[in-house]
């Protein structure tokens, strides 16, 4: 694990494991592939990106298969992250 602090951030970067402490990510295209997940405190994003691969895409994408209404499962969705509703 990784701690970044206080510094702009371009190009590609790692998110797994690593802490992001006041840190202007500009121009950059970030990843997460499904390890531990990153921490965020206080950052910026300046015409960032995110790409999910491995695990963490997958996973996406399966609740993505169980969103729309026509499944009858989008409650399940909806449960597991209920900061989406309202």
């Amino acid at each position: 694990m990784a701690e970044f602090k206080d510094q702009t951030l371009t190009g590609e970067v790692t998110l797994d494991g690593n802490v992001f402490i006041n840190v202007n990510f500009k121009d950059a295209e970030l990843n997460y592939s499904g390890g531990v997940p990153p921490r965020f405190d206080s950052c910026r994003f300046t015409n960032a990106t995110f790409n999910l691969g491995g695990a963490a895409g997958s996973t996406v994408n399966f609740l993505r298969s169980m969103a729309p209404a026509s499944t009858n499962m989008r409650f399940v969705v909806l449960g597991l992250l209920p900061e989406l509703q309202g």
